[in-house]
């Protein structure tokens, strides 16, 4: 059997191709694989973070002997998609005759390309048959057939011939007047795919899709494609970073768990059965489902809402096991995990994917100085995440973290000296305007407050030291973070005279329900002290119509990041 080779189309999602890389290259067929990996070029308006990633993917796919033979193709010109791929699936199969295709967001089972060779190999000369791919799509009854033929493509991880892709009308005005011509339009259409629209949208230039001009065209001759009955690919970008797929909610991502076992690929009958394709158009009972979860979700407070809508679509753990493996122990467990080479106990994993996105993929911390030995001060330090990618920015910079929730400094302390950091003094704690004892609300994660700023009754209510931040201003501190759950305005207050010491700082001000609002206290204090503020909102916002009705959590109905920059 000779082997397809694969293409590759990558362009600006590093952490994406990587683990489409790294799947590609546990395969069992890939180091007897040539792979062409095509690079599209920037758009004419990209700012200089696009430019930065588009040079970390290109950078990346130089860094590993990814298949048996690769060869890299960086386009000098931003093609998009879709041309991209028309012309790189062009230039390839004409030279090989067949090919397999990937995007940067296709992550493969061990077994995925012994799947599609086979049923390239197979099928080759069976014309009506357009395509293999390794996609199963939902359904509403599990297929029983090892492999089984439908009349659609799938554009995610798939295979094909020259001559069935020379069958291709990729001229969509020409498609649109056979079909209107032929009265077929509604017959485009397989459940809840509108295929139909989409050529409509594809003439008009709403959108460009050369996969519905493949599907089309495959409509049009009477073809298939061929899956098999476990999942062989997952799509990782449903998460709002790709060019189609838009923030695709939590509850209807590509959720089937993939396979790693070997299909066999056997010689069937190639018709499509009635049976298994209403099982594939027909998946209500699957929406009822998703309906269902949806209506959960508004149960859920603000600050988790905002990790589904926002953090978990930015994929940022670097290994999505773990990152599996997070999403699904329950709120308030202790855990641990092994993320970036830092093995961190965990006290939950809801807030600690929030807080992991924000300070490690946003990088909401990050900051530049020519002082490798910065100064800094952690403020609300919580497990460590700050302090641990303070040194990861600046090995020898020197930490001082205040944490107050005993529980959570416990995790801080394990978390800090498992690495063996140096100069990171850590003190148990909280932040105040005096030495003194305070009463304190643990909330079991990022979220404890002092008595002060919530008077519910609470069983987790106990008492904590609180230190003044003066003491330790008393030479040049390079970043101040305080997040310290409504402290930030006494601790500001008292500090204000000592500004002139810090040179960055980042506030997080929570508004308490009930409570007087101090914000333009704080923006006048870093106001005099010569900052230029710029501000953003974190997870913890109120509703959509705030007029309407505010949201609360944590008795806090709205939360604002403040960052402030030394002006000269």
């Amino acid at each position: 059997m000779t082997l397809a080779p694969i293409i590759l189309f990558v362009y600006n999602r590093p952490w994406h191709t990587e683990q489409t890389l790294n799947a590609l290259m546990a395969n069992k067929l890939a180091d007897q694989s040539t792979l062409y990996i095509y690079c599209d070029d920037a758009k004419k308006d990209s700012n200089e973070e696009e430019l930065k990633k588009i040079e970390a993917v290109r950078t990346l796919v130089k860094s590993k002997q990814w298949c048996k033979e690769v060869k890299i193709i960086e386009r000098r010109t931003n093609l998009g998609l879709a041309n991209s791929v028309i012309q790189g699936v062009t230039e390839v199969i004409e030279k090989h005759g067949s090919v397999i295709v990937l995007e940067d967001d296709i992550v493969t089972g061990k077994y995925f390309l012994n799947f599609m060779n086979e049923g390239l190999s197979l099928y080759k000369d069976e014309t009506n048959v357009f395509g293999v791919s390794g996609h199963q799509f939902a359904s509403s009854k599990k297929v029983k057939e090892a492999t089984y033929f439908l009349p659609i493509m799938s554009s995610w991880g798939y295979g094909t011939w020259l001559d069935r892709w020379e069958e291709v009308e990729f001229d969509s005005e020409k498609l649109l007047h056979i079909v209107d011509s032929k009265k077929i339009g509604s017959q485009l259409d397989f459940g809840d795919i509108k295929y139909f629209q989409m050529l409509k949208q594809q003439v008009a230039g709403l959108i460009d899709s050369w996969a519905v001009r493949f599907q089309v065209s495959m409509f049009l001759s009477q073809g298939v494609f061929l899956y098999p009955n476990k999942k062989l690919i997952q799509n990782i970008g449903l998460d709002g970073s790709g060019v189609h797929c838009k923030n695709i909610a939590l509850e209807v991502q590509d959720a089937i768990a993939i396979s790693h076992d070997l299909v066999l690929v056997h010689e069937i009958p190639i018709q499509t059965k009635n049976k298994v394709v209403d099982s594939f158009r027909n998946t209500s009972k699957s929406n009822n489902k998703h309906t269902l979860k949806r209506k959960v979700l508004k149960l859920i407070p603000p600050e988790i809402k905002a990790l589904i809508k926002r953090k978990l679509n930015k994929s940022t753990l670097k290994t999505p096991t773990e990152f599996e493996k997070l999403k699904q122990v329950p709120r308030y467990t202790k855990t641990s995990a092994v993320i970036d080479g830092f093995k961190l106990v965990i006290p939950d994993s809801a807030s600690f994917l929030f807080m992991y996105d924000e300070i490690f993929r946003t990088e909401i911390y990050k900051f530049k100085t020519n002082n490798q030995r910065p100064y800094i001060i952690d403020g609300g330090a919580n497990i460590g995440l700050a302090s641990i990618y303070f040194k990861k920015l600046y090995p020898k910079a020197e930490i001082v973290a205040f944490e107050p929730d005993p529980d959570i400094y416990d995790i801080l302390e394990t978390n800090i000296t498992n690495h063996a950091f140096e100069n990171v003094k850590l003190i148990k704690k909280g932040l105040w305007n005096e030495d003194s004892i305070l009463k304190f609300q643990s909330e079991g994660a990022d979220a404890g407050l002092l008595d002060t700023f919530n008077k519910s009754d609470n069983s987790n209510s106990h008492n904590i030291p609180v230190t003044s931040l003066k003491p330790y201003l008393q030479k040049p501190v390079d970043f101040l973070k305080l997040d310290i759950e409504g402290a930030e305005t006494v601790v500001l207050k008292d500090i204000a005279e000592d500004l002139d010491q810090v040179a960055r700082i980042f506030v997080e001000y929570h508004s308490f329900v009930g409570q007087e609002q101090t914000l333009n206290e704080i923006i006048n204090i870093l106001k005099v002290a010569n900052f230029r503020i710029y501000m953003s909102i974190p997870g913890n916002n109120s509703l959509k119509s705030p007029f309407i009705g505010l949201g609360d959590y944590n008795n806090m109905d709205f939360q604002l990041n403040i960052f402030g920059f030394k002006q000269d």
